[in-house]
C-alpha cells in the first residue's frame, strides 16, 4: 500500500534517488543543485512503499497560486495512480491554503521531446489547462508553457 504523507527532511535522499532515476526529466543540473536546493526551501509530499520514498511533489506559493516545482515517479511505480495521488494531495493543501489554482510549467508542444509529450498528457489528463505560452532563449527549454487547475 503507498502512503503519501508531508516530505521530511529524512526523506531528501530518497527523493533524489527517484531523480536520478528520472534523467530524462531531470538533467545533472537538476538533479545536482536545483532539486537538493529546492527541497530546504519548499513544502511538498512524498509516496512511500514500504517506507521507501518512490514519489515527490514540491511546491510553492507564487501570484497567488501553488506551484508544482518538481513532481517525479519512480519508473517501476509508473500508472499505478501515484503522480495522480500526488497531485491531490497538492489539492487538498492549496485548499488548506486559502488558494484556489495549482499550477506549473512545462516544456510546450513546439519541443520534439517524448518525455515531455508524457508529461503534458499526464497534466492535462488531471485537469491541467495551458495559460500562457512562452519562446525563450534557452536551448534546452525553447518553448515553455504555464498551465493551472482551478480547485474547489
Amino acid at each position: 500500500m503507498v502512503e503519501i504523507r508531508a516530505l521530511k527532511v529524512k526523506d531528501h535522499a530518497g527523493v533524489l534517488a527517484v531523480a536520478e532515476a528520472l534523467p530524462e526529466w531531470f538533467d545533472a543540473d537538476a538533479r545536482g543543485r536545483a532539486i537538493p536546493v529546492d527541497l530546504c526551501h519548499q513544502q511538498g509530499f512524498v509516496a512511500l512503499f514500504d517506507e521507501k520514498v518512490i514519489g515527490f511533489i514540491t511546491l510553492y506559493v507564487s501570484e497567488g497560486r501553488l506551484n508544482i516545482s518538481w513532481l517525479g515517479v519512480e519508473p517501476s511505480h509508473w500508472r499505478s495512480g501515484i503522480g495522480s495521488e500526488l497531485i491531490a494531495r497538492a489539492e487538498r493543501y492549496a485548499t488548506e491554503l486559502g488558494l484556489t489554482e495549482i499550477a506549473t510549467c512545462t516544456l510546450g508542444e513546439g519541443v520534439d521531446y517524448r518525455p515531455y509529450e508524457a508529461t503534458r498528457k499526464f497534466y492535462l489528463v488531471n485537469g491541467f489547462t495551458v495559460y500562457q505560452r512562452s519562446q525563450t532563449d534557452n536551448r534546452s527549454c525553447p518553448e515553455e508553457i504555464k498551465i493551472k487547475k482551478r480547485i474547489a
